[in-house]
């Protein structure tokens, strides 16, 4: 027997998971222990994000997914990313991947260009990349000699 099958991180137990449950459900008949549907919960998805000298960069982990399952934008200063990967599962089998909608808000800092961000979907990664204004630049400030 198979363990659980695991949806948006909560567990949706559909069949007896070792012969002691099915025994019991038998004794007791099936009916008085119905199963529970979890709620669609809220996911994180796992993001990375650094900076060089000229951008800001955010990754996000999308595998599975195209433009139509995720939204991106901005307000007040904070960079939304939200969406839902769908199970597309077939039968019953065995799954630790997580399920359902989710929302990732990250504070952008002040110097992000926000009107210039490029943003792809490649390869199941979302990539944004953001320009710094030119006062989050390094600038040499020149000494003088007296």
């Amino acid at each position: 027997m198979l363990p659980a099958l695991s949806t948006n991180g909560l567990t949706q137990v559909t069949e007896p998971v070792n012969r002691l449950s099915s025994m019991l459900g038998r004794f007791f008949n099936e009916d008085i222990f119905p199963t529970v549907t979890p709620p669609q919960a809220i996911v994180a998805v796992p993001l990375s994000m650094w900076e060089d000298e000229d951008h800001y960069y955010v990754e996000v982990d999308a595998p599975g997914m195209t433009d139509n399952d995720i939204d991106v934008s901005i307000q007040h200063g904070d960079l939304i990313i939200s969406g839902e990967r769908k199970c597309e599962r077939k039968g019953v089998g065995y799954d630790t991947r997580t399920y359902g909608r989710f929302e990732q808000r990250i504070s952008l800092p002040t110097a992000a260009k926000t009107d210039k961000v490029d943003a792809k979907l490649a390869n199941g990664v979302l990539s944004l990349t953001f320009p710094k204004g030119d006062e989050a630049k390094p600038r040499k400030i020149a000494l003088r000699s007296e």
